[in-house]
């Protein structure tokens, strides 16, 4: 598959950004009426008695499925997610997309909040879905955050797995959201404040975030977050969990594609990784986005609908051997 080219006016990695979290979310939902047509929303529940839910699009029996995962403070419908889902369901494949804990409106579900240490559940659903709903063989990707996640469910429940512009260093995210463009910091501070009192909706008579609503950076709300509702004994101690640099992902085999242009994930976090890892490096792309047209397919929804077809489709059907 050739890099991606966009056109010359959709070269900012800001435009990108934007784009491909917004700005193309009417000709994503027609291009899915036909998976959405055929989705259905399942609860899992895990041996911790966590419930999580995943809205399921089936194809015959044997068609491979893909698990999507979305990121931080998006849902199964964010307009990047689906927009990989619909060119996967077009392909042939089943998709799962997952909803991480108190995403997509449901913080009704669990009384304990979300965060980004908490893998186990994520891992726990994901074999549920493989074991329980899957049509066929199942591959797993990320975005952002998501990315993360499926790095570390590969750790423990190895699959063919894509990452796409994965957080590897939760500390150098923050600052770069917190000191880049403020565009993105207002957007990830007002979605963090609305899932807060989602939450205190939810269970009013356990949560009350009047200080953090008050709170404007993202490093505030995250030390403030760490300190209330984790264990940890600091925010450096809880992105310690998370992070995914140097040796951690030592002997996993997955995918992780990136933009250099990224400005929300910077390039740092993908030097010096273990060479078990496959990097797709691209120059341009903003963040999960590499959108050449709004009312096409994104370069990277081709791009994962060809790996997957490689590594989860017999040798008759992709002309190649699976892998």
């Amino acid at each position: 598959m050739t890099d991606f080219d966009p056109p010359r006016l959709l070269r900012s990695p800001h435009l990108q950004t934007l784009i491909g979290s917004r700005g193309r979310r009417h000709w994503v939902k027609a291009r899915a009426r036909d998976l959405l047509v055929a989705t259905e929303r399942h609860s899992l529940t895990t041996e911790d008695g966590v419930t999580l839910e995943v809205w399921l699009s089936r194809q015959h029996l044997d068609a491979p499925t893909v698990i999507l995962l979305h990121g931080w403070l998006g849902h199964a419908d964010s307009s990047y997610l689906l927009s990989a889902a619909a060119q996967l369901w077009h392909a042939g494949f089943s998709v799962a997309r997952l909803n991480l804990r108190d995403h997509g409106d449901t913080a009704h579900l669990n009384r304990e909040m979300f965060h980004s240490a908490r893998i186990q559940e994520v891992v726990e659903a994901v074999r549920q879905i493989e074991s329980v709903h899957a049509t066929g063989p199942c591959g797993l990707a990320g975005f952002s955050l998501g990315g993360n996640f499926a790095l570390r469910v590969a750790r423990a429940h190895p699959l063919p797995t894509i990452a796409v512009c994965p957080a590897m260093d939760p500390a150098v995210t923050m600052r770069q959201i917190d000191s880049g463009w403020a565009g993105y910091r207002l957007f990830f501070v007002r979605k963090w404040h609305r899932a807060l009192r989602a939450k205190q909706q939810a269970f009013p008579g356990d949560y009350s975030f009047d200080q953090a609503l008050r709170l404007r950076t993202v490093s505030e709300l995250t030390d403030l977050f760490v300190s209330q509702q984790t264990d940890y004994p600091s925010t450096q101690a809880y992105f310690d969990a998370y992070s995914l640099t140097g040796n951690t992902l030592q002997g996993i085999r997955a995918t992780i594609v990136y933009a250099e242009d990224d400005p929300v994930i910077p390039c740092s976090g993908f030097l010096n990784l273990p060479d078990t890892l496959h990097l797709t490096r691209v120059a341009r792309g903003g963040h999960c986005a590499f959108v050449e047209r709004l009312n096409q397919p994104a370069w990277i929804d081709r791009l994962l609908t060809e790996n997957f077809s490689a590594a989860l489709l017999p040798e008759a059907e992709t002309g190649q051997p699976a892998h």
